[in-house]
């Protein structure tokens, strides 16, 4: 009821009364990914032993968390990805239908890959060789990484499936809203012969952020109706089963899709599951921006 009477307050606002759909501001992006884990130290294996993000922070409560960050300079963010320790004894009749099927993940909603902004190609160049050099690595698991070459460029990197889209913003295409977007094959041994072998990977570099996330939703038009009309990100293209959201002209910032299909099970539903616990959207506005923001969501 609270969710359709926020609805109801919106629809109001912006078509009733005849205002400008809101807009988020023009420099808003990822801010950080908080993800829920059954192990921290294994976690940690992963994201600061292999990978090389820097732990910056971490908590001894009882919900153990550890926060994770990138670079040494000043214009790092405090960390880009948080790891909390849930428990995943069943406590409840939902959790206890999912621990007994495991099959089941595969029908709830929730993340279905981050992506890792790197500053320069030629760090993307030395963590996929490191990757490949540690490709038997026991944390080793499938990974996106988003290289941005320059402010107008960027390619995408998957352990499981390779592509990129290197292009100057110029020479994106668009169509009314839309920006067309391509899958292609990437060169490796292009890239590879970019790396600095004499170079041992050991963290990310400074500039380092997170490009976007991609969900798994049980309905693209409610996904629509609040990142585009409630949150103000605007709708950059669309796929088969999926939907693009970003601020400004950006390719995206956030992505939805239906490909495990409509009936998936809200995460909520389950209170010890691993996987997503949220993600930030950085914003730079004034206190009355903020406001604003505060006011179409509620």
């Amino acid at each position: 009821m609270d969710a359709l009477l926020k609805y109801f307050k919106f629809y109001y606002k912006s078509v009733i009364q005849g205002s400008t759909p809101f807009t988020i501001h023009p420099a808003a992006k990822i801010g950080y990914v908080h993800l829920r884990v059954s192990d921290i130290q294994q976690s940690l294996q992963f994201y600061h032993s292999l990978l090389g993000f820097k732990l910056v922070g971490r908590t001894s409560s009882s919900s153990e968390s550890v926060f994770l960050s990138a670079g040494t300079d000043s214009k790092s963010p405090s960390f880009l990805i948080a790891l909390s320790k849930v428990e995943t004894t069943p406590k409840g009749k939902n959790d206890f239908l999912f621990l007994q099927d495991n099959r089941r993940s595969r029908k709830v909603a929730g993340l279905y890959h981050l992506a890792i902004l790197l500053p320069e190609r030629r760090f993307l160049a030395n963590i996929f060789r490191h990757l490949q050099e540690h490709r038997n690595h026991d944390n080793l698991m499938d990974l996106q990484i988003t290289l941005c070459l320059n402010p107008y460029t960027y390619v995408t990197l998957t352990l499981t499936e390779l592509r990129y889209i290197d292009r100057p913003r110029s020479e994106w295409r668009w169509k009314g809203h839309e920006v067309h977007m391509v899958t292609e094959p990437l060169n490796i041994q292009d890239l590879l012969s970019e790396s600095t072998s004499d170079a041992q990977w050991k963290e990310f570099p400074s500039g380092t952020s997170i490009g976007h996330v991609h969900l798994h939703v049980s309905n693209l038009v409610n996904a629509k109706r609040f990142y585009s009309e409630i949150l103000g990100l605007n709708h950059t293209a669309t796929y088969p089963g999926a939907y693009f959201f970003a601020a400004d002209e950006y390719h995206h910032h956030v992505a939805t899709n239906i490909w495990l299909g409509e009936d998936i099970l809200p995460r909520a539903s389950f209170s010890n599951l691993t996987g997503l616990d949220h993600f930030a959207i950085h914003l730079q506005y004034s206190k009355k921006g903020y406001q604003n923001i505060l006011t179409n969501v509620i």
